[in-house]
Protein backbone atom coordinates (compact mmCIF):
# COMPACT_ATOMS: atom_id res chain seq x y z
CA UNK A 1 0.00 0.00 0.00
CA UNK A 2 1.65 3.34 -1.33
CA UNK A 3 1.20 6.47 0.76
CA UNK A 4 -1.83 8.51 -0.52
CA UNK A 5 -4.12 5.36 -0.35
CA UNK A 6 -7.20 4.99 1.77
CA UNK A 7 -8.20 2.49 4.56
CA UNK A 8 -10.88 0.19 4.44
CA UNK A 9 -12.94 0.62 7.62
CA UNK A 10 -15.00 -2.31 6.59
CA UNK A 11 -18.92 -2.53 7.87
CA UNK A 12 -17.49 0.47 10.09
CA UNK A 13 -16.79 2.91 6.56
CA UNK A 14 -20.30 4.42 7.16
CA UNK A 15 -19.97 5.17 10.94
CA UNK A 16 -16.57 6.46 10.28
CA UNK A 17 -17.99 8.91 7.32
CA UNK A 18 -21.28 9.76 9.65
CA UNK A 19 -18.53 11.67 12.17
CA UNK A 20 -16.42 13.44 9.01
CA UNK A 21 -20.35 14.64 8.91
CA UNK A 22 -20.51 15.32 11.78
CA UNK A 23 -17.61 17.14 11.98
CA UNK A 24 -18.14 19.35 9.19
CA UNK A 25 -21.77 20.10 10.16
CA UNK A 26 -20.66 22.07 13.87
CA UNK A 27 -17.48 23.62 11.62
CA UNK A 28 -20.08 25.05 9.15
CA UNK A 29 -21.81 25.91 12.30
CA UNK A 30 -18.82 27.56 13.92
CA UNK A 31 -18.72 24.44 16.24
CA UNK A 32 -15.77 21.96 16.85
CA UNK A 33 -15.45 18.35 17.44
CA UNK A 34 -12.23 19.04 17.97
CA UNK A 35 -12.05 21.65 20.89
CA UNK A 36 -15.52 20.65 22.69
CA UNK A 37 -14.71 16.90 22.29
CA UNK A 38 -11.32 16.45 22.15
CA UNK A 39 -11.44 14.62 18.49
CA UNK A 40 -10.35 15.05 15.21
CA UNK A 41 -11.74 12.69 12.58
CA UNK A 42 -8.99 12.03 9.99
CA UNK A 43 -10.19 12.93 6.32
CA UNK A 44 -8.39 10.68 3.95
CA UNK A 45 -5.45 8.82 5.49
CA UNK A 46 -3.66 9.82 8.63
CA UNK A 47 0.04 9.70 8.45
CA UNK A 48 2.03 6.94 10.49
CA UNK A 49 4.33 7.67 13.07
CA UNK A 50 7.61 5.20 13.88
CA UNK A 51 5.70 4.69 16.80
CA UNK A 52 2.50 3.22 14.89
CA UNK A 53 2.06 0.10 15.04
CA UNK A 54 1.95 -1.94 11.46
CA UNK A 55 -1.24 -3.83 12.33
CA UNK A 56 -2.98 -1.03 13.28
CA UNK A 57 -5.53 1.51 10.63
CA UNK A 58 -5.82 5.10 11.96
CA UNK A 59 -8.71 7.02 11.93
CA UNK A 60 -8.74 10.00 14.10
CA UNK A 61 -6.79 12.77 16.10
CA UNK A 62 -6.63 13.86 19.79
CA UNK A 63 -5.36 17.36 18.53
CA UNK A 64 -2.95 17.73 21.21
CA UNK A 65 0.90 15.76 21.58
CA UNK A 66 0.34 13.87 18.09
CA UNK A 67 -1.69 11.68 19.67
CA UNK A 68 -3.88 9.40 17.36
CA UNK A 69 -6.48 6.81 17.62
CA UNK A 70 -6.51 3.33 15.28
CA UNK A 71 -7.94 0.16 15.41
CA UNK A 72 -6.01 -2.87 16.28
CA UNK A 73 -6.15 -5.51 13.70
CA UNK A 74 -3.69 -8.40 15.20
CA UNK A 75 -2.11 -8.47 12.48
CA UNK A 76 -5.06 -9.74 10.17
CA UNK A 77 -7.02 -11.85 12.66
CA UNK A 78 -9.44 -9.39 13.40
CA UNK A 79 -10.88 -8.58 9.50
CA UNK A 80 -13.33 -5.86 10.62
CA UNK A 81 -12.48 -2.90 12.41
CA UNK A 82 -15.54 -3.15 13.68
CA UNK A 83 -14.41 -5.77 16.02
CA UNK A 84 -11.08 -4.42 16.61
CA UNK A 85 -9.80 -2.91 19.60
CA UNK A 86 -9.24 0.75 19.54
CA UNK A 87 -5.31 2.12 20.55
CA UNK A 88 -3.94 5.07 21.33
CA UNK A 89 -0.85 6.07 19.60
CA UNK A 90 1.34 8.58 20.94
CA UNK A 91 5.14 9.29 19.52
CA UNK A 92 6.28 11.17 22.81
CA UNK A 93 5.20 8.32 25.29
CA UNK A 94 8.06 5.50 25.86
CA UNK A 95 6.34 2.38 24.98
CA UNK A 96 4.48 4.70 22.17
CA UNK A 97 0.77 2.87 21.80
CA UNK A 98 -1.93 1.49 24.66
CA UNK A 99 -5.32 0.11 24.68
CA UNK A 100 -8.22 2.45 25.10
CA UNK A 101 -11.52 0.71 24.14
CA UNK A 102 -13.09 -2.71 23.39
CA UNK A 103 -14.23 -0.86 19.81
CA UNK A 104 -15.44 2.41 18.45
CA UNK A 105 -18.66 2.61 20.12
CA UNK A 106 -17.34 2.03 23.51
CA UNK A 107 -14.44 4.07 22.73
CA UNK A 108 -17.43 7.03 21.30
CA UNK A 109 -18.39 6.26 25.12
CA UNK A 110 -15.15 7.16 26.46
CA UNK A 111 -14.75 9.84 24.06
CA UNK A 112 -18.38 11.75 25.89
CA UNK A 113 -17.73 10.60 29.48
CA UNK A 114 -14.13 11.42 29.97
CA UNK A 115 -11.45 11.45 27.59
CA UNK A 116 -7.95 11.78 29.70
CA UNK A 117 -7.93 7.73 29.59
CA UNK A 118 -7.27 8.28 25.80
CA UNK A 119 -5.03 11.47 25.95
CA UNK A 120 -2.98 10.17 29.07
CA UNK A 121 -1.60 6.03 29.51
CA UNK A 122 -2.31 5.42 33.49
CA UNK A 123 -0.36 2.53 34.18
CA UNK A 124 -2.21 1.65 37.48
CA UNK A 125 -6.18 2.78 37.84
CA UNK A 126 -4.83 4.19 41.15
CA UNK A 127 -2.86 6.88 39.03
CA UNK A 128 -6.42 8.18 37.02
CA UNK A 129 -8.36 8.30 40.62
CA UNK A 130 -5.32 10.47 41.67
CA UNK A 131 -5.77 12.71 38.20
CA UNK A 132 -9.77 12.76 39.10
CA UNK A 133 -9.17 14.48 42.11
CA UNK A 134 -7.15 16.49 41.40
CA UNK A 135 -8.86 17.96 38.41
CA UNK A 136 -10.92 21.00 39.40
CA UNK A 137 -14.28 21.05 38.54
CA UNK A 138 -15.12 22.13 35.08
CA UNK A 139 -16.57 25.39 34.44
CA UNK A 140 -20.21 25.02 32.79
CA UNK A 141 -20.01 25.75 29.45
CA UNK A 142 -23.30 26.24 27.31
CA UNK A 143 -22.62 25.95 24.17
CA UNK A 144 -19.68 23.26 24.73
CA UNK A 145 -22.91 21.46 26.48
CA UNK A 146 -24.89 21.41 23.65
CA UNK A 147 -22.42 20.00 21.13
CA UNK A 148 -22.21 17.18 23.81
CA UNK A 149 -25.74 16.20 24.00
CA UNK A 150 -26.01 16.97 20.15
CA UNK A 151 -23.07 14.19 20.14
CA UNK A 152 -24.80 11.89 22.51
CA UNK A 153 -28.03 11.74 20.71
CA UNK A 154 -26.66 11.78 17.41
CA UNK A 155 -24.37 8.43 17.79
CA UNK A 156 -26.51 7.26 20.57
CA UNK A 157 -23.87 7.24 23.01
CA UNK A 158 -24.30 5.69 26.62
CA UNK A 159 -21.91 7.35 28.97
CA UNK A 160 -19.29 4.99 30.96
CA UNK A 161 -20.53 4.34 34.70
CA UNK A 162 -17.57 3.19 35.78
CA UNK A 163 -14.54 4.04 34.33
CA UNK A 164 -12.04 2.45 36.88
CA UNK A 165 -14.20 -0.69 36.55
CA UNK A 166 -13.91 -0.43 32.50
CA UNK A 167 -10.20 0.08 32.16
CA UNK A 168 -9.57 -3.08 34.52
CA UNK A 169 -11.58 -5.09 32.42
CA UNK A 170 -10.50 -3.86 29.09
CA UNK A 171 -6.53 -4.77 30.58
CA UNK A 172 -7.61 -8.05 32.03
CA UNK A 173 -9.65 -9.36 29.13
CA UNK A 174 -6.61 -8.62 26.79
CA UNK A 175 -4.10 -9.87 28.77
CA UNK A 176 -6.26 -13.09 28.79
CA UNK A 177 -6.23 -13.46 24.97
CA UNK A 178 -2.80 -12.87 23.91
CA UNK A 179 -0.16 -15.56 23.60
CA UNK A 180 3.30 -13.77 23.52
CA UNK A 181 3.52 -10.93 25.75
CA UNK A 182 5.34 -7.63 24.28
CA UNK A 183 7.14 -4.78 25.79
CA UNK A 184 4.26 -2.00 24.64
CA UNK A 185 1.88 -4.38 26.53
CA UNK A 186 -0.47 -5.34 23.67
CA UNK A 187 1.02 -8.77 23.02
CA UNK A 188 0.85 -11.58 20.07
CA UNK A 189 -2.82 -13.19 20.20
CA UNK A 190 -3.02 -16.50 19.16
CA UNK A 191 -2.16 -16.64 15.30
CA UNK A 192 -1.58 -20.13 14.26
CA UNK A 193 -2.12 -23.64 15.26
CA UNK A 194 1.61 -24.35 15.21
CA UNK A 195 2.77 -26.51 19.16
CA UNK A 196 5.79 -24.87 19.01
CA UNK A 197 6.62 -22.74 22.31
CA UNK A 198 7.41 -19.08 22.53
CA UNK A 199 10.92 -18.70 22.06
CA UNK A 200 11.76 -15.09 23.40
CA UNK A 201 14.53 -13.00 21.01
CA UNK A 202 16.57 -10.27 23.48
CA UNK A 203 16.72 -7.30 21.74
CA UNK A 204 19.51 -4.95 22.72
CA UNK A 205 18.89 -1.02 22.87
CA UNK A 206 21.32 -0.98 20.14
CA UNK A 207 21.56 -3.85 17.20
CA UNK A 208 23.77 -3.56 14.26
CA UNK A 209 22.51 -5.62 11.39
CA UNK A 210 26.10 -6.56 10.44
CA UNK A 211 26.33 -7.90 13.73
CA UNK A 212 23.12 -9.09 14.53
CA UNK A 213 22.18 -10.24 11.28
CA UNK A 214 22.56 -14.29 11.11
CA UNK A 215 21.27 -14.77 14.92
CA UNK A 216 17.79 -12.63 13.45
CA UNK A 217 17.88 -14.53 10.56
CA UNK A 218 17.72 -17.97 12.46
CA UNK A 219 15.30 -16.92 14.78
CA UNK A 220 12.92 -15.91 12.34
CA UNK A 221 13.64 -19.38 10.50
CA UNK A 222 13.06 -21.57 13.60
CA UNK A 223 10.73 -19.14 15.63
CA UNK A 224 6.70 -19.51 15.95
CA UNK A 225 4.83 -17.00 14.14
CA UNK A 226 3.99 -15.12 17.40
CA UNK A 227 7.26 -15.20 18.44
CA UNK A 228 8.19 -13.73 15.00
CA UNK A 229 5.52 -10.96 15.69
CA UNK A 230 6.81 -10.20 19.32
CA UNK A 231 10.03 -9.32 17.74
CA UNK A 232 8.29 -7.07 15.36
CA UNK A 233 6.62 -5.58 18.39
CA UNK A 234 9.68 -5.25 20.50
CA UNK A 235 11.82 -4.15 17.94
CA UNK A 236 9.70 -1.24 17.05
CA UNK A 237 9.26 -0.20 20.54
CA UNK A 238 12.86 0.14 21.16
CA UNK A 239 13.34 1.96 17.31
CA UNK A 240 15.36 -0.40 15.68
CA UNK A 241 13.75 -0.32 12.55
CA UNK A 242 15.67 2.95 11.97
CA UNK A 243 18.11 0.45 10.52
CA UNK A 244 17.04 0.29 7.32
CA UNK A 245 18.80 -3.49 7.16
CA UNK A 246 16.86 -4.96 9.49
CA UNK A 247 13.54 -2.91 8.40
CA UNK A 248 14.08 -4.55 5.14
CA UNK A 249 14.50 -7.66 6.33
CA UNK A 250 11.60 -7.69 8.36
CA UNK A 251 9.43 -6.22 6.02
CA UNK A 252 10.60 -9.16 3.87
CA UNK A 253 9.38 -11.60 6.69
CA UNK A 254 6.07 -10.41 6.96
CA UNK A 255 5.11 -10.79 3.70
CA UNK A 256 6.41 -14.07 3.37
CA UNK A 257 3.81 -14.66 6.22
CA UNK A 258 1.39 -13.29 3.80
CA UNK A 259 1.05 -9.77 5.94
CA UNK A 260 2.38 -8.17 3.02
CA UNK A 261 -0.70 -4.84 4.45
CA UNK A 262 1.62 -4.77 7.72
CA UNK A 263 4.99 -4.88 5.96
CA UNK A 264 3.79 -1.62 4.12
CA UNK A 265 2.75 -0.29 6.84
CA UNK A 266 6.01 -0.63 8.77
CA UNK A 267 7.65 0.99 5.70
CA UNK A 268 5.51 3.54 5.73
CA UNK A 269 6.22 4.45 8.64
CA UNK A 270 9.39 5.61 7.48
CA UNK A 271 8.25 7.18 4.80
CA UNK A 272 6.83 10.01 6.21
CA UNK A 273 10.21 10.65 8.77
CA UNK A 274 12.15 10.26 5.01
CA UNK A 275 9.76 13.29 3.74
CA UNK A 276 9.96 15.10 6.55
CA UNK A 277 13.08 15.69 7.27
Amino acid sequence: MKPGSEFNYGSLSTLIQELIDFEQELEENRHSLDFDLGLIMERGRGIRYMSTPPDVIPFARAGVDGLQYGFLTDFGAIADPAQAPVVCVSPMHWNGVWLVARNLHEFLSIVYTDNSPLTHYYEHTDAYLHDLARRQAPVYDERRQMVRELFRTRFGIHPIEDMVRYIKDLRMTRRRSIAVQTLNGLGIVPLSSEQRAHTPFSLPDMLLWDQDSRRIQEFFLNASVESRLAFVRDAQTKHLFTDSLLRAFVTSQLRAMGLSEAADHLDESYYTVVMES
